[in-house]
């Protein structure tokens, strides 16, 4: 039978090397997870592989990616192309969800209204604002935004995709797969990895779902 250990023992193996270094470990992994990650400057670090924003060249529509906490912050980003020339029409996802009380108009609209009537306020005229129909939750919301794109605008020789900055990569991906190989695919960040909303979201969820759609979005 083993044998129990004294209370000196037991004190004694509290202070050896391998407890010291398990103590160490812990308290290492406390501030890294409870401090760190709790500053901006870390957490935009920490989610920078995540970040592309690659559009050089003017792109004849761009689709903004719909819902999460900066879906308006993506909205004007795309107004602001518009605005410089660098594409001719922004599309967004259909969306029937009830949205806002409008007291001008003095009813709600649902989202995909709300976001013309955003657009239009920016000065974007309604003949330059296409929609591309929406999928009722889908499993997987990217990529069926991607392929719901492909279907309506199959020709189309470009496209720049608008979204957060941690959602760029994993948005590339998909439409880089949902589209033909002759269309041209960049994407643009709505702003630097330590600026946007989508910062405070949980970022080890991002590359949880960039690996999920990596081995799905086939």
């Amino acid at each position: 039978m083993p044998t129990s250990q004294s209370p000196a023992e037991h004190t004694t193996a509290l202070k050896s090397p391998r407890w010291r270094r398990a103590f160490i470990f812990v308290v290492v992994l406390w501030i890294g997870s409870s401090i760190l990650l709790s500053t901006t400057w870390f957490r935009a670090w920490v989610s920078y592989p995540l970040h592309v924003s690659n559009m050089t060249t003017n792109a004849d529509i761009a689709y903004v990616m719909s819902d999460g906490h900066a879906y308006w912050n993506r909205l004007y980003a795309a107004s602001d192309l518009y605005h410089m020339g660098q594409i001719k029409k922004i599309a967004v996802q259909e969306n029937p969800t009830s949205c806002r009380y409008d007291f001008v108009l003095r009813r709600s609209q649902t989202v995909t209204q709300r976001s013309i009537r955003y657009l239009n306020s920016l000065g974007v005229p309604e003949n330059r604002i296409a929609t591309v129909p929406g999928t009722k939750d889908p499993a997987l919301g990217s990529w069926s935004e991607a392929q719901a794109f492909a279907d309506e605008f199959p020709e189309t020789p470009n496209v720049v995709v608008v979204t957060s900055s941690p959602h760029t990569r994993r948005s590339l991906l998909c439409f880089e797969r949902a589209m033909p190989a002759s269309c041209q695919v960049t994407v643009l960040a709505d702003s630097l990895p330590d600026e946007g909303a989508e910062l405070f979201a949980p970022i080890w969820l991002e590359y949880g779902k960039f690996a999920v759609y990596w081995f799905v979005a086939r």
